[in-house]
Formats: C-alpha cells, structure tokens, sequence
C-alpha cells in the first residue's frame, strides 16, 4: 500500500533549528524557532505554572472528561483576561482548544461548515502553517498585502483597500499585537477603522492572538481584540497561552465566539463544538486546569503578571539594542525596529543574504529576514549579529 509513498519536504522552521543544533561553530546563533529564551538561554517553566501544578497534583481527584467545550472554569477565566469589560456573557461562547494551532484548525473547519461559499482572507506575510491550516480546512484562500516592503510598517493603504472590497460571506484573518511575523502591528486608530468596515461590509473577523502581554502590556495589547469585540455583530478569536504562560508543548487554547445575539451565538457554537469533537474530542485538560489556577487566585496571578513583564521588559532590551548596533554599523535605517513590538522582527535581508549569514557566520534566520529577539539573548551575541549583518550588507 505505501511502497509508492514520496517523502515530504521537511518543516522549513524546525529544519532551520536541526541545522543550528548540528553546527559545530561555537559562534552560532539562532533567531528563527518563535519561543521565548532568557538571558541564559534557557526557555523557563514560569514560577506560577510550577506552583499551580504543585497544588493539582495535591487537590486533583480525577481525570474524567469535561464538557465537550472544556473546563469552564477556565474558559470563563481565559475570556475575562482577554476580553475584560468587553466579556459579553449573552453573544459570546468560549471553547477550549489544543493550542493556538488548534483553535485555529477548528475555526476553519466551523466556517466552512457555516459559510462554505465565503473566502478566507488572510495577510502577506503571515506565518506559514496559517496557510496549511486554513487550506487543510476547506476554504476558499485570498490574501490581502499587510507590510510595505519600503518602509517595514503597516501597509494601511493596502490593507484598507482590501478590506474595503470584502462583503457578508467573507472573512479576515488579522494579527493581535504582537502576532504578525514582521513586528509591525495595527495602531488603535487602525483597529477603529477595521471594525467600521467590519460594520459596513459585513465580514467577520477572525483574529488570532497568541502574544497577550509580551508587547507593551496585558491592557494596552488586548486593546485592539477588545474593541473589535465589543463593537461588531460577529467575530472568532484564537487564543494561546503557549507564549505568555510558557506552555508550549502542553497546548493550551481557546476560542471566543462572537454573535449578533444569544442565539446565533449559541447556534455558532454549536459548530465550534461538532468540529472540535471531530478533530480532538476535547483538549488537554492539564494545562488549563494550571491557567485557571493561576487566573483565580490573586497570588499567583500576580507572579504570573510579574514574570511577564519581566519577559516583556527582557525582549524590549534586547529590540532596542540590537536597533541600536545595526545603526552603529550600518546606514541603513533600522529604526522601525523599535517602533515595532514583541518577540518578532522582519529585517528587510532578502534570501541571498539570510544564506549568507547562516553559511558564513553561523547565524540562522527564516525565510528572508524574520527573527526571533530574544535569541540574541546577550549583549554579545547582539554586537556580533549587528556586525555580520552589517558585512552582508
């Protein structure tokens, strides 16, 4: 049956990072897998997690299933912190998912199932996967341009332009802060705007929303989702705590659905739920159990706040210095790295050059010039990256 099977070509992102583990040059740098990494190179478990699991291991009386839309509590929980005074218990259901990825996967799947006529916008660039999944998913792709090449920032022009033209069967997928792999987000005004359209045209945005508080902080970063939130008819959110709770591998999500009211809401969900029994039957209940511990109770959540801002404050560091050794080096205008926010930053490179960097000065990057901040996690690492840049260029 499968001697005829032809090998597919391997992830480009985790190929990237085997290549960087194989490399024997003590030099050697890697800025391209997306996780957060300390001053010591280490990607921590955060002190909130350990003691919230210390605590379930204790009190923990079983592992039965939960509800087909996972543990309530801390669906209820994840919902408030997104979404705060924007939470709308009458028009908006909220799922538990494996992951971001996951919640995504089931989104898809739930619009094809609702509006298989529509298309699905989605951003130039994005990540890769976002791609895959929406595909894998059944919809109709169309993509809309994001970022002028020129100037490394939002391309308001084209963005708007584009969304100007979509209509009731389509939707958008647009980045929360933080999210878009160039580092450029949209500015409050920009998100006004986005929900005008949403209003007048008639499409449903579907945001995705993984870096909660690794920007500038929980209440100015939630402030775009939360104003889409409140003031269309309908929207779908994907939400990871991957990122901001260092939970990468135990995959904790969820969904927020937005309806004109409580029963096309709840009619939404319905989707949300067939789909997510289809592809996981129910997420992790592990990692969630962890976030709703730290939610609820004051004293962990306010750790948890801590060493997130001491997280944020860490990628911030190291943006503004690695902006500020590429200008000691090089001519070129490098301040929308500044300008820009989170752990992410498209540096206008080009393919030759990513090559270049990786074959002669052992530092790895994807695609044309994305890198992850905070794998320049000394001062020393910085200066030696702004120099080899420096010479590519």
């Amino acid at each position: 049956m499968f001697k005829n099977v032809q090998q597919l070509p391997a992830d480009p992102i985790l190929q990237l990072t085997q290549l960087c583990r194989d490399d024997k040059r003590e030099e050697k740098i890697d800025v391209g897998v997306g996780i957060f990494i300390n001053a010591n190179g280490e990607t921590p478990v955060l002190r909130a997690v350990k003691e919230a699991e210390k605590r379930l291991l204790a009190t923990q009386k079983t592992k039965k299933y939960q509800p087909l839309s996972g543990n309530p509590e801390y669906n209820e929980a994840i919902a408030k912190l997104v979404l705060a005074d924007s939470f709308d218990a009458e028009r908006i259901r909220v799922n538990q998912s494996t992951g971001g990825t996951g919640a995504l996967r089931v989104i898809g799947e739930a619009i094809n199932s609702m509006q298989p006529q529509g298309k699905f916008w989605i951003p130039d660039p994005t990540w890769g996967n976002h791609l895959a999944i929406f595909a894998a998913a059944g919809l109709e792709i169309e993509r809309y341009k994001y970022l002028d090449e020129k100037t490394s920032e939002v391309d308001k022009t084209s963005v708007f332009a584009a969304l100007e033209k979509l209509g009731g069967n389509d939707c958008v997928l647009l980045h929360g802060c933080c999210h878009n792999p160039s580092g450029a987000d949209f500015s409050r005004d920009d998100w006004i705007k986005i929900t005008e359209l949403a209003n007048k045209n008639g499409f449903t945005p579907v945001i995705d929303f993984a870096y909660l508080g690794l920007g500038e902080s929980i209440e100015d970063d939630a402030w775009g989702v939360r104003y889409v939130v409140k003031n269309v008819k309908q929207a779908l959110v994907a939400v990871s705590c991957s990122k901001n709770f260092g939970l990468y591998r135990d995959r904790a999500g969820a969904i927020l659905t937005l309806g004109a009211n409580s029963k096309e809401a709840t009619a939404m969900q319905s989707h949300i739920n067939a789909e997510t029994r289809k592809v996981v039957s129910m997420a992790p209940d592990h990692p969630a159990s962890v976030v709703a511990e730290i939610l609820n109770d004051e004293a962990l959540r306010k750790d948890w706040e801590n060493e997130l801002n001491e997280m944020c404050a860490f990628i911030r560091s190291r943006r503004e210095k690695l902006q500020a050794a590429l200008q000691a080096k090089s001519s070129f205008d490098w301040s929308f790295v500044t300008r820009h926010h989170g752990m992410f930053s498209l540096l206008p490179l080009g393919v030759e050059r990513v090559k270049k960097l990786r074959e002669d000065f052992a530092i790895y990057m994807v695609g044309t010039g994305r890198i992850n901040l905070a794998g320049l996690r000394t001062d020393e690492k910085i200066a030696y990256f702004a120099e080899s840049v420096a010479k590519v260029m």
